[in-house]
């Protein structure tokens, strides 16, 4: 206790925060590790369990947004009060266009909304889903619309009907193969622990640092006393280490994976 108490409070402050970040986070860490997600429009959609239901929910655009997945393979996706769907997605190995190149790694899919369908042909699910219609012409899985002052264009610039409808190749591998993501980037808490461990190291033996060093270059380093100017270093040197392991806390907790 002596000894914390003669360490100086601005360095006590530093030791508090580097000591603590790694706890505090590794338990925000663990929460958000089992918090499993799709990404929907840049955002996450936690998943839960309703019965036979699947349900994920979250917000996107800050409005709400529910898809409601059922064993079936019927979608109904609710967004802003709004009700789209519902939508049936189910495994047709026939719709398969058997004369295509791909046709040995292709699921056989169809997609309905209501009576009206939506897709029937080939799907490749190898992180962009690639899609191939029953007569074997490739199908863009891609949107190339962009919106401004609450209105959409297309390519051309010219305008388009706006609307929230989920697309084929979100809504096949929601309903067939699902990926599951979460925030967390277990990366970067490792690297912002190994920055929080070199401040507190670097705090607690300040002095045995400095004379190490001058060991290399003076022959009697104990006798040496650090300048202002190494003081001043050491403190920024404890500041950086404190803010960069911060950061590197919260932009993995933040980040996608």
């Amino acid at each position: 206790m002596s000894r914390w108490r003669a360490i100086p409070l601005f360095q006590r402050v530093l030791l508090v925060m580097l000591a603590a970040m790694p706890v505090f986070f590794a338990a925000l860490y663990f929460i958000l590790n089992g918090r499993l997600s799709v990404e929907y429009g840049g955002s996450l959609l936690l998943r839960s369990v309703q019965g036979e239901t699947t349900l994920y929910a979250g917000r996107v655009d800050g409005k709400e947004a529910v898809f409601a997945v059922s064993p079936d393979g019927r979608v109904t996706y609710r967004f802003d009060g709004g009700d789209y769907g519902p939508y049936i997605v189910v495994e047709d190995p026939g719709a398969v266009p058997r004369d295509h190149d791909m046709a040995d790694v292709l699921t056989g899919v169809e997609v309905r909304r209501g009576d009206e369908i939506l897709f029937r042909g080939g799907w490749l699910d190898g992180g962009i889903s690639v899609l191939i219609d029953e007569s074997g012409a490739p199908v863009s899985s891609f949107s190339f619309s962009w919106y401004a002052g609450g209105k959409a264009y297309g390519p051309d610039g010219q305008e388009m009907d706006f609307s929230h409808e989920p697309s084929v190749s979100f809504l096949l591998p929601l309903v067939l193969a699902p990926v599951l993501r979460h925030r967390g980037d277990i990366s970067l808490y490792w690297l912002a622990t190994c920055l929080a461990a070199v401040g507190i190291l670097s705090i607690l033996f300040a002095d045995r640092l400095f004379r190490w060093n001058l060991g290399f270059l003076i022959r009697d380093p104990e006798l040496a006393e650090p300048s202002d100017w190494e003081l001043f270093g050491r403190r920024l040197g404890w500041i950086v280490c404190t803010g960069g392991a911060l950061i590197g806390y919260l932009v993995g907790v933040f980040s996608i994976v």
